[in-house]
């Protein structure tokens, strides 16, 4: 889909990411509570740390695998570290966990309201290409645009992945926004020069000082006021 720029609107594409952005990751305590009781919420935080820090790690290091292989070694060292006895098929079978995660509220008549206005939507994650096909097709709203960092072969916030946004779209960088939960992934796309709205989960949130420009702070609610006009 290639959308005509427009005078009267801020850009002509906007991306979302994934995990913690489009698709809430408030389930993920309960999906954790299969592997011990009680410690749910425990075993997800931990979890999402070392899934990033793995893919971080791996994008400096060039040694690229898809998110699916980080996910699921983030989980086996996650049980490891907390004394969770949990077995390799246990760790595989919640593997896919992330995908099985609702759309968080408010997104998708936010997204939709975008979309209505002639702006182009899509997802630009460190999902696989397989989780983020079968994400997409269970979603109540069609993207334009689904990308995942298997075609960069580097994890966010790598300046490359954001690069594909542009080479899909072929709009400059200012002329896409982008819409992210994560304080890391807001800088590394405001670093890049999209127009960023950051999703800001608590008031204790922060993004990263590492001379990104602030992004703008939003809600669902507020997208289509900040992107159309």
């Amino acid at each position: 889909m290639q959308t005509p720029p427009t005078a009267n609107r801020t850009v002509d594409f906007v991306f979302v990411d994934l995990f913690g952005t489009l698709l809430s990751m408030r389930g993920l305590d309960i999906s954790c509570e299969a592997l011990a009781s009680g410690r749910g919420a425990e075993i997800a935080a931990r979890w999402r740390a070392r899934q990033l820090e793995f893919s971080w790690l791996r994008t400096v290091m060039n040694r690229w695998v898809d998110f699916d292989v980080v996910t699921r070694d983030a989980l086996a060292s996650a049980v490891h570290e907390l004394g969770i006895p949990a077995t390799a098929t246990q760790v595989e079978a919640m593997t896919d966990a992330f995908a099985r995660q609702e759309m968080a509220s408010g997104a998708a008549a936010a997204l939709a309201a975008v979309r209505a206005a002639g702006i182009g939507i899509g997802i630009l994650t460190n999902a696989s290409r397989g989780t983020l096909e079968t994400v997409t097709r269970r979603l109540p709203i069609a993207f334009d645009y689904a990308i995942s960092v298997d075609d960069a072969r580097r994890f966010k916030p790598h300046p490359d992945v954001y690069r594909l946004a542009t080479a899909v779209t072929g709009a400059p960088a200012e002329r896409i926004g982008f819409v992210t939960s994560n304080g890391w992934d807001a800088a590394g796309a405001g670093a890049f020069g999209f127009r960023v709205a950051w999703l800001r989960s608590s008031d204790s949130a922060v993004v990263p000082r590492v001379g990104a420009p602030d992004p703008v702070v939003a809600t669902w609610m507020d997208l289509p006021e900040l992107f159309i006009h």
